[in-house]
């Protein structure tokens, strides 16, 4: 595992959405690499904040502009079809494999 795959997946790694090979590989890494280990609990504090900071509804409104800005940039398909009521929803598919 390189540091550019791990930083392209950490936020697939928190979520629990990579298979258990990925996952393993990507915890070994981050325990041997000091930078890519600062750079997750920087994702991890991050999170956490958001969680306990951000806890304001989303007007309907502004997920709608969320939904046709993720549709209108998506280029894998990944979000078509989403509607505002989505964006709660986790994803749970895995990334592209060739990573």
């Amino acid at each position: 595992m390189e540091c550019d795959q791990l930083l392209a997946l950490i936020h697939h790694y928190l979520d629990g959405g990579l298979s258990q090979w990925r996952h393993r590989a990507m915890t070994k890494h981050i325990v041997e690499c000091p930078p890519c280990a600062v750079e997750h609990q920087f994702h991890l504090h991050y999170r956490q904040v958001v969680a306990t900071k951000c806890t304001e509804e989303v007007p309907f409104t502004v997920r709608s502009r969320i939904c046709e800005a993720l549709a209108s940039a998506d280029t894998t398909g990944q979000f078509a079809g989403f509607t505002p009521l989505d964006l709660n929803r986790e994803y749970s598919g895995e990334p592209d494999a060739s990573l």
